[in-house]
C-alpha cells in the first residue's frame, strides 16, 4: 500500500532586497520546525524510499533538517516543477514510479490543495484540521490502494496531519 507525506517547508525568512524568493533561508525557528518533523517521521517508523522536494532553498533545508533526524538513505530529487507548480498530483502520477512511501516537501497554495485534492475524507479532528489550512512546517500522511501512475482525487486516505505547532 502506497503512502504519501507531504510536508510544507518550514519557516523562511522574507526576501531581503534584490533577492529572488527562490533563494530565502530557514529562520532559525524553521530550522527547528524542520527537525522537528524529521523527528516525528523517526518516531512514526516511517520509511521514506523517495523523496520529491522545490528546488528552493527553504525546502532544500527543510529536506537537510528532516534527513538528519530520520534513518532513511532515500532517492532524493530536487525539481523546479514543484516551486512553480500549482497542483502537485500530476507531478506524484509522473515521479511515484514504485515508490512504497514517497515525501514531497513544497509550497503553498499547492501544498494544501494537493491535500485536499487526494483526500478521500476530511471527517475526524485531523480532516478537520487539514480542512483549515497548512500551515509551514505541518505533515499530513495517506495511505492508498493502487499505484501512483493512476492515483485520482479522492483516493487516499489521511492517517495523520500533524502541526508542528501542537507537537
Amino acid at each position: 500500500m502506497p503512502r504519501l507525506i507531504l510536508l510544507r517547508h518550514a519557516t523562511a525568512d522574507r526576501a531581503g532586497p534584490g533577492q529572488a524568493d527562490h533563494d530565502r533561508a530557514l529562520t532559525k525557528g524553521g530550522r527547528k520546525e524542520a527537525s522537528e518533523a524529521g523527528r516525528v517521521l523517526r518516531e512514526r517508523g516511517e520509511a521514506i524510499d523517495l523523496v520529491l522536494s522545490s528546488d528552493s532553498r527553504r525546502t532544500r533545508q527543510t529536506w537537510e533538517r528532516v534527513a538528519a533526524e530520520v534513518d532513511a538513505k532515500p532517492e532524493v530529487r530536487f525539481m523546479r516543477s514543484l516551486f512553480e507548480a500549482p497542483d502537485y498530483l500530476p507531478i506524484l502520477k509522473n515521479e511515484g514510479r514504485k515508490a512504497h512511501t514517497l515525501l514531497l516537501v513544497g509550497h503553498n497554495p499547492a501544498m494544501h490543495g494537493t491535500a485536499i485534492e487526494v483526500a478521500s475524507s476530511l471527517a475526524g479532528r485531523d480532516g478537520s484540521k487539514l480542512r483549515g489550512g497548512f500551515q509551514k512546517g505541518t505533515l499530513a500522511i495517506f495511505d492508498f490502494d493502487g499505484e501512483w501512475k493512476a492515483l485520482r482525487p479522492g483516493q487516499m486516505r489521511l492517517v495523520a496531519y500533524i502541526d508542528p505547532e501542537d507537537e
